[in-house]
């Protein structure tokens, strides 16, 4: 598990603080072309020195509030700060691999950066509320698998989150008002928007390093082609948690330090089951006893899945008409129920199968499977892209 792009709002502050931070921004306005009028006025700001990943800041003098009438409008109000910035990106300068593990020290450092290029005494992190977290697992598959995983998910239906889905060839998203799920191949898409802002910087990296050396461009391009082979064998499986969610699970928008990883890994969790178990996990369907036994696990807490194991073993063996005898009515029609949703398979008549040796007949994007990747990448310097270098460059 990572932590990708969050959201972080400031407590109240000095309005003289805001107006030093003001003066390191953009301002962005909107006018009335007939009477003049100016109808908003944003500050809204890239941080010089944020390396190659972008920080949002936003000075707010506005806020969200309820009326008398119950209705929400925006009210004005003492000024704080929001920040939105990839935690990852920050971190490593990409998010092929590695990332934050722990959210507080994550939100931590990014109020720290903040602080230090506005050269300017902020809030301590602990006290900024959360309104948005991504939290990331990825897996670790050939090109060719990865490709297989998204031509079977365009064949399911998703009838609670279809209508707003979008699929395309690489990626597919589910957004929502809590959270919005996303699967993607990080090959396409680090080659379209990562590679060109990348060389850009190593070139300005390894002429600051090693001045106007001939062997430059070809650093650049093998420290570019080591990430890329890496992400093309990166699936990301994301969940964006959004405000909503956090105010339905804690009442309010909590503060950095009242959200746990666990919290956050739980949700992640709990979404990607209710994304696979509505498309009835048809991405693949295993039959095999061992890849029957990794999908429930992964599935379902180790009581439940150690029964639904027992279930699937005497139905695959002694067939329906035995199971309907050994179990009750209730049991075998739930179990049964819960192995379809799992995407197991104990005949092959009423569900899809997959060929035997279909590159994905056992993966689940869950964080059991063997090709989770729980490890950073190998130690090896053309992987690595050192902060304090990153500093040098900027």
């Amino acid at each position: 598990m990572a932590y990708d792009t969050i959201k972080l709002r400031s407590p109240f502050m000095d309005l003289s603080v805001m107006r030093r931070i003001e003066q390191q921004c953009i301002l962005r306005s909107g006018m009335h072309m007939g009477t003049g009028e100016v109808l908003y006025e944003l500050h809204a700001g890239e941080l010089l020195g944020s390396w190659d990943s972008r920080i949002g800041i936003k000075p707010m003098h506005e806020e969200h509030c309820a009326d008398k009438n119950g209705r929400v409008r925006l009210q004005p109000c003492e000024p704080y700060l929001l920040i939105e910035a990839s935690v990852h990106k920050v971190q490593l300068g990409h998010n092929v691999y590695g990332g934050p593990t722990d959210f507080l020290q994550a939100a931590r450092a990014l109020v720290a950066l903040v602080e230090q290029l506005l050269e300017t005494e902020l809030p301590a992190a602990d006290h900024w509320t959360v309104h948005r977290v991504d939290v990331a697992n990825v897996f670790h598959l050939a090109p060719a698998a990865i490709k297989q995983f998204f031509e079977s998910m365009q064949l399911l239906s998703f009838p609670r989150r279809g209508a707003k889905a979008m699929k395309c060839a690489n990626s597919i998203y589910f957004p929502g008002k809590t959270t919005t799920v996303k699967f993607y191949h990080k090959g396409p898409e680090f080659r379209v928007h990562d590679y060109g802002r990348l060389r850009r910087f190593f070139r300005t990296l390894f002429d600051h390093l090693h001045g106007t050396d001939e062997k430059n461009p070809e650093r650049v391009e093998r420290k570019l082609a080591a990430l890329q082979r890496l992400a093309d064998r990166r699936l990301r499986v994301e969940v964006e948690v959004h405000s909503d969610k956090f105010q339905y699970d804690f009442g309010r928008n909590p503060t950095a330090a009242e959200v746990s990883d666990e919290y956050l890994q739980a949700v992640h969790d709990k979404e990607i089951e209710r994304v696979l178990r509505e498309g009835k996990q048809g991405m693949d369907t295993v039959r095999t006893e061992e890849a029957v036994w990794r999908r429930l696990e992964g599935l379902y807490e180790p009581k439940r899945a150690h029964f639904l194991h027992a279930f699937w073993q005497t139905m695959a063996t002694r067939g329906d008409e035995k199971a309907r005898e050994r179990y009750s009515k209730t049991a075998f029609y739930r179990s049964r129920k819960l192995l379809e949703e799992a995407g197991v398979s104990w005949r092959g008549s009423d569900v899809v199968l997959v060929a035997n040796d279909s590159l994905i007949h056992d993966f689940a994007p869950v964080r059991v499977d063997p090709r989770f990747c729980r490890a950073p990448a190998r130690n090896r310097p053309e992987y690595q892209i050192s902060r304090d270098l990153m500093r040098l460059a900027a």
